[in-house]
């Protein structure tokens, strides 16, 4: 037995969601996951429980992956979380081996498309899926420092900041960068972004950069059962990494990799999830082992 889904189905809110189950190759259910795909100012994962450990990972009301802000040079918006503010549409597709789930939105000339890939599991402590989201400028003009914003709101977090993976190789919290609610950010050695010491036109914090990553990973805190939430995002195309909400929110930011965004074009961002059973310690061999493994399917 494979993944189980019935596809996507509306609640009586008007809210489109699709209903996942996780199993092993063997048949064992290990995991249950809710995606919300439209109908929400949140898209995303909406729910994740492990088999064995009924701990809510996602935080009430809120989702993995959620769409929050986007800005540019002089894009007149304030901070207001715009690429939320817009309706969405769902799509799904059962596959050989898993399904895939995808929510696409346009705001403000900007189309997003969020896509979601659930499939068979081959262990049983380290719980995988992958999500890409794809950006594409449909404006008739460049803009200039493009970035859009995600937020996985992770509840075991709560207070407790959380963990990202510092250039010296050490697994480090954002409030040991006195980072509390994205006023922290993360970002690649040697980029521009370093150099300026800031990410241009980011709504939290005046876009202060803190430090520089080993890889753009972010960690969480375990469950009282040891499972930890482990975001790797693709690094030509993340500008930083952020905590939000004292280490609730495991934040990232997409843009194209350099700082025009042409009209028509697009660029997209790789994300992998893990749910690791990690009760002690950050095990950094494994996560290491799951980076290369990462790293060597991105283009």
């Amino acid at each position: 037995m494979g993944i189980e889904s019935g596809g996507i189905y509306r609640d009586e809110q008007g809210q489109s969601f699709c209903d996942v189950g996780l199993r092993h190759r063997d048949g064992r259910r290990l995991a249950t996951i809710k995606v919300r795909t439209a109908g929400h100012t949140h898209t995303g994962i909406a729910s994740c429980v492990i088999a064995g450990d009924e701990t809510e990972f996602v935080l009430e009301d809120a989702s993995w992956d959620c769409r929050e802000w986007q800005w540019w040079q002089d894009h007149g918006y304030g901070d207001e979380k715009r690429p939320r503010f817009v309706p969405a549409t769902s799509g799904y597709a059962a596959l050989p081996d898993g399904v895939h789930v995808s929510s696409t939105y346009t705001c403000d000339g900007i189309e997003t498309v969020q896509e979601w890939w659930f499939r068979t599991q081959e262990h049983d402590d380290v719980l995988t899926y992958d999500c890409r989201q794809t950006v594409t400028n449909r404006l008739p003009t460049a803009l200039t420092d493009y970035g859009q914003f995600f937020a996985c709101y992770t509840e075991p977090n709560r207070d407790k900041s959380q963990f990202y993976w510092s250039q010296d190789g050490q697994f480090k919290t954002f409030r040991s960068l006195g980072g509390r609610h994205v006023d922290a950010y993360i970002v690649a050695p040697g980029s521009a972004f370093e150099r300026s010491g800031v990410i241009p036109h980011a709504l939290r914090g005046g876009g202060r950069v803190a430090d520089t990553w080993h890889h753009p990973a972010l960690v969480g805190h375990p469950t009282a059962q040891g499972w930890r939430h482990i975001v790797f995002t693709e690094p030509a195309t993340t500008a930083a990494l952020a905590s939000g909400g004292n280490g609730i929110a495991m934040d990232y930011t997409g843009y194209p990799g350099k700082r025009t965004f042409a009209a028509g074009e697009t660029f997209a961002l790789h994300v992998r999830h893990h749910l690791a059973k990690l009760p002690e310690a950050i095990d950094r061999d494994l996560l290491e082992a799951l980076w290369n493994d990462f790293a060597a399917g991105l283009p």
